[in-house]
């Protein structure tokens, strides 16, 4: 095809004056006949031919000083008429986009990059809208206009999801590697110390599989494989693989996945645990705050014959109600539950209990989040060999700061801290958890 058949069949795009997304690889000589176009066409008289012609150029050749300020110089003529054109387009994308009408929000956003100073807004939402689609790279690109806005807040926003969108797509992989003290390894499944619980160093490594064919709504699956090491308690070191099937619903106002999933766990090299489970998560906003809820159950089939008596059902709820102050900030509070029922009478419980998390953002790349939580446990059944039903009740607090260092790196710290009490003296004890992880995420597709 023509060059000038080209630009000619291009007029039908709208969004002239939106990010232009180069090329892999850069063509000066292609951009050379494109410029040639351009002059022909401006000095027609044809503006956005002309302007078609120049992005065209700028795909090829994005050093080319001369078709940038071309480029700029046409998007800085649109007349009054299109302004209030691209004006009453923006509102209506707005509202489509609220209304989850993501096709029809798309196109009137494409229309509103016509006015200049609508392109980070527009260029914001276009960038939202290709993320949920699955179309990480495209969503970059906006993200990139969006964040050179001069609004600080939309440029914020926009920094923040061009990081994200690295790191996100169709295909994702997750590799995390790094190290923990915990300063008591010894602990039974149902985190009740054993005698002989010492504290050791340990290396961690995981790494995650992401599959999204359609984006954020619909199927999607994950797979899995993690391994912990410990320095001297080499009986307690943990391999894993794993996965899951699900499906996501991402409405205007409600948001529902369904997800079922498999795992498996060796212990000191030999098989410890077979687990099979399922999840549904639902999310919509009330008023000022989000509710979130979550509903899960899990057959547990212990292995190894020490742990066989804590084989059997768990079930946990949680429910939380998120509150964002400021935009930054985000503070959630909530209600957890969970009732396990084992081969051994004796070990099911039912526990419940409060939680409160802080979540906050002080600049894009950096994340800071804190959860403090108390959960009152009791036991079933009389436990014979201890002669009495255990009552226990348990502390948790954590932090976690995580830092993009490049757009596919982040550095992690982490530290938490369990209390435990309980009507056994012997059964109460302290545990403080803390480490330093290096992820690397990208999206493949």
């Amino acid at each position: 095809m023509s060059p000038g058949l080209l630009v000619a069949a291009l007029l039908a795009e709208p969004g002239l004056c939106g990010p232009v997304v180069s090329e892999a690889s850069p063509d000066p000589a292609a951009a050379a006949t494109y410029m040639e176009v351009a002059e022909a066409e401006l000095a027609a008289g044809d503006r956005d031919t002309a302007l078609v012609a120049w992005r065209e150029v700028l795909r090829r050749d994005p050093s080319n000083a001369r078709a940038l300020a071309a480029f700029e110089s046409l998007c800085r003529q649109t007349s009054p008429a299109r302004e209030d054109e691209a004006a009453a387009s923006l509102l209506s994308g707005l509202s489509l986009f609220e209304q989850g009408e993501d096709g029809a929000a798309a196109a009137a956003f494409q229309e509103a990059l016509t006015a200049p100073e609508l392109v980070d807004t527009a260029s914001f939402f276009l960038g939202v809208l290709a993320l949920r689609e699955g179309h990480a790279s495209e969503a970059g690109s906006f993200f990139d206009a969006a964040a050179a806005s001069s609004d600080a807040g939309l440029a914020r926003r926009a920094e923040a999801l061009r990081l994200l969108a690295a790191r996100e797509g169709r295909v994702a992989l997750s590799v995390r590697l790094g190290s923990e003290y915990d300063s008591n390894v010894d602990l039974a499944p149902d985190g009740t110390r054993r005698q002989g619980g010492s504290a050791d160093g340990v290396g961690a490594g995981l790494a995650e599989l992401r599959l999204r064919p359609w984006g954020q709504r619909g199927p999607y699956a994950r797979v899995s494989g993690s391994y912990r090491g410990h320095l001297r308690l080499r009986g307690f070191d943990l391999g894993g693989a794993g996965g899951s099937l699900g499906w996501a619903h991402l409405g205007s106002a409600l948001q529902l996945t369904a997800e079922y999933g498999f795992d498996f766990l060796a212990l000191g090299g030999t098989p410890y645990l077979l687990t099979h489970r399922l999840q549904v998560a639902a999310r919509a906003p009330v008023g000022p705050v989000v509710l979130d809820g979550s509903w899960a159950v899990r057959r547990e089939d212990f292995q190894d014959a020490v742990y066989a008596d804590y084989a059997g059902w768990r079930s946990t709820a949680r429910l939380d109600a998120e509150w964002s102050p400021v935009e930054p900030l985000t503070l959630s509070a909530g209600w957890y539950g969970a009732w396990l029922r084992t081969y051994e009478l004796a070990l099911g419980f039912l526990e419940h209990g409060p939680r409160v998390e802080l979540r906050l953002r002080p600049r894009p790349g950096l994340r800071f989040l804190a959860e403090v939580g108390y959960t009152l446990r009791g036991y079933q059944n009389f436990d014979n060999p201890l002669g009495i039903r255990r009552e226990d009740g348990y502390f948790d607090a954590g932090a976690l700061v995580e830092w993009d260092v490049a757009a596919h790196w982040s550095l992690q710290a982490s530290v938490g801290w369990r209390g435990a009490s309980s009507n056994v003296a012997e059964l109460s004890y302290g545990r403080l958890v803390g480490g330093l992880g290096l992820v690397w995420s990208r999206g493949l597709y």
